[in-house]
């Protein structure tokens, strides 16, 4: 019985060493663009454009200071037309494109600092990212505010 016990918590040792090793804190780049990113999320959960202009082009400028190579060359492009958003459906449309880029981010650099979790929402077949638990729908707003499951943790 001892050796078991013995080769299940070497085993145990190793798995939680191999996870801690996997698992990587959040680039500098990419928290820096979350700020703005947050608030746009939390300006469509509230049905809201006010102030998505000023975030997109900041978290724009920020992504542009990054330099080539860590954010998707359409990441720009796509906070342009965040910006740019006239109603509430097209500003929806491009922060779905602008999440899924960031979710992609997050799992290419195995981050896992337990204070980001992507919420779904399997009536838009859209994710996004929140800093907390509870679901603050950014793609229904106050017609399904709650709609949505936390579905990773980063």
């Amino acid at each position: 019985m001892r050796g078991s016990q013995r080769v299940l918590a070497i085993v145990w040792i190793i798995a939680a060493w191999a996870s801690a090793a996997v698992a990587a804190p959040l680039p500098p780049d990419l928290d820096a663009v979350m700020p703005p990113y947050l608030a746009m999320g939390k300006a469509l959960a509230e049905d809201s454009l006010k102030g998505i202009p000023s975030q997109a082009t900041a978290m724009k400028g920020l992504v542009e200071r990054a330099g080539s190579g860590f954010f998707p060359k359409e990441l720009p492009q796509d906070l342009d037309r965040l910006a740019k958003a006239g109603d509430l459906d097209a500003a929806r449309l491009a922060y779905k494109d602008v999440s899924d880029r960031l979710i992609t981010l997050f799992r290419e650099h195995k981050v896992q600092t337990g204070r980001y979790f992507v919420c779904t929402c399997p009536m838009a077949q859209a994710s996004w990212i929140q800093a907390d638990k509870e679901i603050k729908n950014p793609y229904y707003g106050s017609a399904m505010l709650l709609c949505g499951d936390v579905t990773e943790t980063f």
